[in-house]
């Protein structure tokens, strides 16, 4: 069955995938704006008392150096109150999507459905933003409570985006589509750095995950409802109807196709918690999609966006430079991300491209630079080498570690297993996220050297896993994909079963 996309089918998947812009635009952000004089003198001065003593350390020839409140961040050693506060700013959101992604996630979109579930979960994320710029005024708990908000509704968001994708696409289209949700995180990360480069209010600056999340709060509603979820729920009429919205020609073979497969896993009744971990060929599944997830925040690139104002720094660069446009280091990654994400959605369902070739061909892009980095810093050598690498790594990560994992683990499930399954996997890879947010503060502090050949090695690490444990599931339709892992030894794109479905 040769089920044709239609321009409907491009315009909702790139509608709902807008909320992948809010965890790009978070992720960006914060890594800027705390840096922010208007941020520091808002929190150090009136939420922190600072003693003299606190904001005074030795310079290396034995100076004493006093500091204002203000330039707290331009401190080498900051008041450990300081770091924290820092630390747990970036982490409570990644807090936030983990608890979301398995908890109201999953739950909302079964009883909701997907493009409720999305709207919630914007909506959310701008209360949260707004509890931070315009509630919280001097008081730290509704500040953290506003970042746990903004992440919790962001995660809400994202678990369900890729389940919509691949209830919606066709599969000539499924990985170009499935793919937006990075190029969106990339969209969303762009548009912060730009907006953070031309302002210095660093209340703004919170608020703009908080805009794409009104604007996805809002926009899901002009989009069909996935026509498997309707389906599945027994309103036959109401499936067709979406189905057609997103469909060219005559959709009658494709719904009678989808209903005898929705009718066979209702047979075979809804996959529990436990029977994810204790099924022999599904618990391979879920531990590829886990993994998968937790392989991509061991790239190391949520460390260097999260903290990416210390590492240029650290690099050589002046606190002023970093936000420059177009020259600062923080927009040239940005645009650097673009032509990667690009690269890599041009390529995923091409002849040339696919899952498993080029997330191998990343690693080997990404890896070696991290390394040279990492010696750089040890050698005391020219911060401009740093910057480099960082900039090559950008272009490889987002070729295939940014699009890749947050699609393929939506294409391994069947409808019976995909949300539960989707739940936990997205938890993995913010449960991870928030693991190497915690670890890159300290082990930047003693030496980021070490932090860039950490990742370097973790690189090497994910080629392993890619090359034993990852099927490649181009042009395989989803009912199908299954078996590739469930067969003793499994199989390849090549030795797959035939296509039966759209």
């Amino acid at each position: 069955m040769d089920a044709k996309p239609n321009a409907m089918t491009f315009m909702s998947i790139a509608d709902v995938m807008m909320g992948a812009a809010m965890f790009g635009a978070d992720q960006n952000n914060y890594g800027v704006t705390y840096g922010f004089k208007s941020f520091q003198e808002h929190w150090a001065c009136h939420a922190f008392h600072f003693t003299e003593e606190q904001l005074t350390e030795t310079t290396r020839s034995g100076e004493k150096k006093h500091y204002k409140c203000s330039e707290v961040g331009s401190m080498q050693h900051q008041p450990p109150h300081w770091q924290t506060f820092i630390t747990w700013g970036l982490n409570l959101v990644t807090a936030g999507m983990m608890i979301g992604a398995v908890t109201l996630g999953p739950l909302l979109s079964s009883i909701l459905g997907r493009r409720m579930t999305i709207s919630i979960g914007g909506l959310m994320c701008f209360f949260g933003t707004a509890m931070v710029a315009w509630m919280a005024h001097y008081n730290i708990t509704v500040y953290c409570i506003g970042r746990f908000v903004t992440g919790f509704g962001c995660g809400v968001a994202c678990m369900v985006l890729p389940m919509y994708n691949a209830e919606v696409a066709t599969l000539n289209i499924r990985g170009l589509t499935g793919s937006l949700f990075q190029f969106m995180v990339v969209i969303g990360g762009v548009v912060a750095i730009v907006a953070l480069g031309l302002m210095e209010n660093w209340a703004q600056g919170f608020l703009i995950p908080g805009y794409f999340g009104l604007f996805v709060g809002i926009g899901a509603w002009f989009c069909p409802e996935s026509p498997r979820y309707l389906l599945d729920r027994g309103n036959r009429e109401a499936g067709k109807a979406a189905l057609q919205r997103v469909r060219q020609g005559d959709v009658t073979e494709e719904i009678e196709f989808l209903e005898k497969s929705l009718a066979e896993e209702r047979e075979a009744g809804k996959v529990s918690y436990l029977a994810l971990f204790t099924t022999p060929g599904l618990r391979f599944r879920l531990f590829v999609a886990c993994y998968l997830q937790a392989a991509q925040q061991f790239t190391g690139v949520n460390a260097f966006l999260g903290y990416q104002s210390d590492i240029f720094q650290s690099a050589g660069f002046k606190e002023t430079e970093i936000n420059d446009i177009p020259g600062g280091p923080a927009f040239i990654v940005q645009m650097v991300f673009i032509v990667g994400c690009l690269t890599g959605l041009f390529l995923i369902d091409s002849r040339f491209g696919g899952r498993k070739i080029q997330l191998l061909g990343a690693s080997a892009l990404m890896g070696p630079p991290l390394l040279i980095a990492a010696f750089t810093h040890f050698a005391n050598g020219p911060g401009s080498v740093t910057a480099d690498m960082v900039y090559i790594f950008s272009f490889g990560f987002q070729a295939a570690w940014g699009i890749i994992p947050w699609f393929y683990p939506a294409e391994l499930f069947q409808m019976k297993e995909r949300e539960r399954a989707l739940s936990i996997s997205t938890f993995f890879g913010f449960l991870f996220n928030l693991l190497v947010g915690m670890a890159t503060k300290p082990i930047f502090s003693y030496s980021p050297g070490l932090l860039f050949l950490i990742f370097g090695a973790l690189n090497v690490t994910n080629c392993i896993f890619v090359s034993v444990c990852m099927r490649e599931t181009k042009g395989i339709s989803l009912e199908d994909i299954p078996a590739m892992f469930d067969s003793p030894g499994g199989v390849d794109s090549k030795t797959a079963p035939l296509k039966s479905g759209p």
